[in-house]
């Protein structure tokens, strides 16, 4: 403040790069990015009651803030197996027009921040997610593919969770 007194001039400030901001996080064991604003937020997977009749990744629905949302699988989503071991105990809460649920996350590591040029827009992605992502950003030495939320739920396979109709037994009647 004493510059402003003794007609000096004030510092020369650089102008702030523009950054990404999103939370890193593991789906089926991929470490993945997801852009701030693109999930509502994560909570503890809450216990399901199943639903007969939906596709193998439909773990069920779950109460949660006075209403029913419902738990789909990361690791049978995007691996089409399911995860053998511990429970997943974290699970992402996305709401888009249409779209509400939550997908259950294999690690949640933190929020991260990277200069928007820095984006690396032609790397390798695993095979499973890479209808899903763009671009990614190197941290730590490893690349971590950016998750397009807006991608993910235009997928036609996400939004129709109902189980192929199981075509009739050969031999028995419709008595």
């Amino acid at each position: 403040r004493l510059h402003a007194y003794d007609s000096v001039s004030a510092p020369a400030m650089a102008e702030p790069s523009p950054t990404w901001v999103g939370t890193a996080v593991g789906i089926a064991g991929v470490p993945v990015l997801i852009g701030a604003g693109s999930l509502e937020e994560i909570i503890e997977t809450p216990s399901v009651t199943t639903i007969p009749g939906t596709k193998s990744w439909v773990l069920g629905v779950a109460a949660y803030k006075g209403g029913l949302l419902p738990i789909f699988s990361g690791d049978v989503l995007f691996r089409k197996r399911p995860y053998i071991g511990r429970l997943r105990d974290y699970s992402m809460v996305i709401r888009r027009p249409g779209l509400y649920f939550a997908l259950t996350l294999s690690h949640v590591q933190r929020d991260l921040r990277f200069p928007i040029g820095e984006r690396i827009m032609d790397h390798a992605v695993d095979p499973d997610f890479v209808n899903y992502t763009s671009g990614g950003y190197l941290y730590k030495g490893d690349f971590m593919a950016v998750l397009d939320i807006d991608k993910l739920v235009a997928d036609e396979e996400l939004s129709n969770a109902s189980a192929r109709r199981v075509a009739s037994i050969k031999g028995k009647g419709n008595e």
